[in-house]
């Protein structure tokens, strides 16, 4: 579902279109909208995740890392 392009892994701007729909969903001026950038949250969430330093997020470390973050699993939970 998040990897759009199909390709096997998470790249950092696929991160940031998932997050930006994210924010787009919650809305404008919704409380529950975080208050750093889809770009910021893309980045620090990719820093977390990406265990090997490639600039791609297997399936591997993408599920560990949400399973290690409880506010990231909810964010990014369908």
């Amino acid at each position: 579902m998040y990897d759009v392009d199909g390709n096997g892994v998470i790249d950092i701007e696929e991160m940031t279109k998932i997050v930006q729909a994210i924010y787009d969903m919650l809305g404008a001026c919704s409380s529950n909208r975080p208050a750093d950038s889809a770009e910021e949250r893309a980045k620090n969430i990719f820093a977390k995740m990406d265990e090997n330093n490639d600039g791609q997020l297997t399936q591997e470390e993408f599920l560990k890392g949400c399973l290690q973050d409880e506010e990231l699993s909810k964010m990014l939970a369908p």
